[in-house]
């Protein structure tokens, strides 16, 4: 082959990798997130959670799995806390106070469930595409999105977001303060079979219970 023709090849490689990485947009990456959790019933992974205190220039890590189950039914648990929802009533248990709160289910007031910030997400005002990256061998999109209501408490995410299964694989967000949580999501099955009595919260023995529910 003569070098010129090597070279426009090399050139039109190239043109063709630029234009592959700039394929899709934000607004597409979150709308094939969105169609996905359309489709499932069902969601389990492990997780690694890190938090970042800006203030006190402190981090914490913590480690826990997340169950979910259409409708509106969820589990999370970590080695501190316990919060389960069988769409009507939420328990949140805490095994170093052994207390159990438990409040009516109202998804207004928990912006911060599983299916939110793993598949539909606040509503958004701008959705950036950030570039392609890899994330514990899975091929991921990433995406900065900013919510249209800061009052949830979120000024902005970054989303990690396997163009495979078109499930997030991270998620970071800042606070209005600045705090950054950022989860890890592994282990993930779309699609088990959860047995309802997952979704239901059986009190310890001797546990304080603090009941807040609608009378």
């Amino acid at each position: 082959m003569k070098a010129a023709q090597i070279i426009r090849v090399a050139l039109c490689s190239a043109l063709v990798g630029v234009t592959a990485s700039f394929a899709i947009t934000g607004t597409e990456v979150l709308q094939n997130i969105r169609r996905t959790y359309e489709r499932i019933n069902s969601f389990q992974a492990g997780f690694d959670q890190t938090f970042e205190w800006k203030l006190a220039a402190t981090t914490q890590q913590m480690h826990g799995r997340f169950f979910m189950k259409k409708p509106n039914r969820f589990r999370i648990e970590t080695d501190v806390q316990t919060v389960v929802t069988d769409g009507r009533t939420v328990w949140s248990y805490s095994p170093a106070t052994k207390q159990v709160i438990i409040n009516d289910y109202d998804p207004s007031t928990m912006p911060l469930r599983p299916d939110n910030f793993l598949f539909t997400f606040p509503d958004e005002r701008q959705i950036t595409y950030l570039r392609d990256e890899q994330l514990d061998g899975a091929n991921c999109h990433i995406i900065d999105v900013l919510p249209q209501d800061s009052t949830l408490g979120i000024e902005t995410m970054r989303v990690w977001v396997d163009n495979r299964t078109w499930t997030a694989r991270k998620v970071e967000y800042a606070s209005v303060a600045r705090d950054i949580t950022t989860y890890v999501l592994k282990e993930v099955i779309i699609n088990p079979n959860l047995r309802d009595s997952l979704f239901a919260f059986s009190i310890p023995g001797g546990a304080d219970v603090v009941d807040f529910r609608a009378r």
